[in-house]
Order: C-alpha cells, then structure tokens, then sequence
C-alpha cells in the first residue's frame, strides 16, 4: 500500500470524558494508525447525510499501531463535535490522514512544550516519540483553572519535568505558564552540551505564548515552533481556508498542507 493520505472508513471504539465538554475519540483506523507520526492530523466525519457539510480536523494524540487505534482529543464546542461526542462503539466515521508534515525531533536537544487547554493534545505523541529517543522534554501545561487541565495524563510520564500553571491559582503555579518557561531557560541543562545549541520550543493553544516564545528565538534562547489551527475543509490544501501570513516576505503558507507546526519566526502570528 502507498504510503500517504487515505480516505477510509473507520470503526468507533470508545468515546470517554476526561473533563466537561472535552471527549477522547478512540478510532480504529490501522491504516492511519501504522502511517501516523509526531505532529499530523486526520481530519473526522462521523455523522451521516450533509449536515454538517465539512469534516472537523484533529491532532492525532496517541497511536496504538499493534491493534490499529489512533486516538483523539476533540473539544465539544459545535455541531460536528456534539455529533461525535455521542458516538457509541461500533459506529462509522470517515476518517482522512494522516495529514501534515511530521515533526523532526532532534536528537540530544531538550524540547518544551508550552500549551494551553485542548493544544495540550498536538504535542502528546511528539512528547511520547521524544522521550523514546533519551531526549529531555519538559512539559508546562497550562489552562484557566484546574478542571481545564487536560492530557495530563499523556504528558507526565513522558516528562522530565511537568508543571502546571493555572490563571486562578487553582492548582500550580498561579500566573503565566511563560515565567515557568523563562526559568527553564536560563538553567545549564537547557542548552545541548554537543554544541551549545539552544532547546527547542514548541507550544500550542495561545497565541500570546505564541509571540512570547518569538520573542525567545530572536533574542537567541530557543528554537521555537508553533503549532496552528485553521479553518479547514479540505485537508488536503485545495480550499486554502487555512492560509496564514509569511513572515518577512509575500505570501502565504496552508496549515494543512505546509504545517501545522512551522518555525516561530516564519509566520505572522496575529
């Protein structure tokens, strides 16, 4: 079978709440499943006739590639969403993927992860694949309040370190998730003992930790990369529904196509 991505019918396994309207959307795809890397996406219809219209897209969060299970993390925030959130076992769905540019881990470089409530789940299966390689990886999880705290679960045992940050101080570190990153890299470790080299940052679900993790590369303390949602309706970068601005030249990159995690300094975040 060639590799690349497939449209296939798909088998719901198990549809579980981990929070208030956030569900895990347990697949079997073993097609996606054994094609799946760090950092791609499938895109879901799991409803029939035409309403909605569009499928919805989702980070893959977790791979069981043995028994062909991808799971994914789904906000429940419209129609499409409330219509998979009521899944039962053995239902249908269409799935499409594995979509996107997998993520390039390098080895010996520590990453962080700085994400934000459901983004938590774009960076799960890069943690899991990192930690396999001895690669340091240090997790800040944050979200406005301790019940928002999602993916938890994934990330802590692929962790060197997790912290958690929470808006109102309902649980950890009670402010910006950002002053726990600038503490990270001000400390020796952060930096690869091969060449110097700065870690790597990746971050998801805020764009103001977005621009703050810009502003890190340009001064020098991190390679970072952000991961981008866009209005997706095809996937495949046909529709450009996802375009987001070039930084510094004319333009523009598909989320779809070209990401959806890009190099901090190559796009406008707005």
């Amino acid at each position: 079978m060639p590799e690349g991505p497939l449209s296939i019918p798909a088998r719901t396994v198990s549809v579980e709440e981990p929070a208030h309207n956030y569900i895990e959307l347990t697949l079997e795809a073993p097609e996606i499943a054994r094609q799946a890397r760090p950092g791609q996406f499938v895109m879901v219809r799991g409803w029939p006739g035409a309403d909605p219209f569009l499928p919805r897209p989702f980070d893959v969060m977790k791979v069981v590639e043995d028994s062909g299970i991808i799971v994914l993390f789904v906000k429940v925030e419209g129609r499409g969403t409330s219509l998979l959130s009521v899944l039962e076992p053995g239902m249908p769905v269409r799935c499409t993927g594995p979509l996107g540019r997998p993520v390039d881990i390098a080895p010996g470089v520590p990453i962080a992860l700085l994400v934000r409530g459901a983004g938590a789940a774009a960076v799960v299966m890069l943690a899991a694949a990192a930690a396999r390689l001895g690669v340091p990886v240090y997790t800040f999880l944050s979200a406005s309040t301790a019940v928002r705290l999602v993916c938890r679960v994934y990330l802590e045992p692929v962790s060197t370190e997790l912290q958690i940050a929470t808006d109102d101080g309902s649980e950890g570190y009670h402010g910006n998730a950002t002053d726990l990153l600038d503490r990270l890299v001000e400390r020796h470790e952060w930096r690869d003992g091969a060449d110097g080299a700065p870690g790597r940052v990746y971050t998801c679900g805020s764009r103001r930790f977005a621009r703050h993790v810009q502003a890190l590369e340009e001064g020098g303390r991190a390679r970072g990369f952000v991961f981008l949602e866009g209005l997706m309706a095809c996937g495949l970068g046909d529709c450009h529904g996802c375009a987001v601005k070039k930084q510094g030249k004319p333009g523009y990159f598909l989320v779809c196509r070209d990401g959806p995690h890009f190099p901090v300094g190559t796009v406008v975040i707005e």
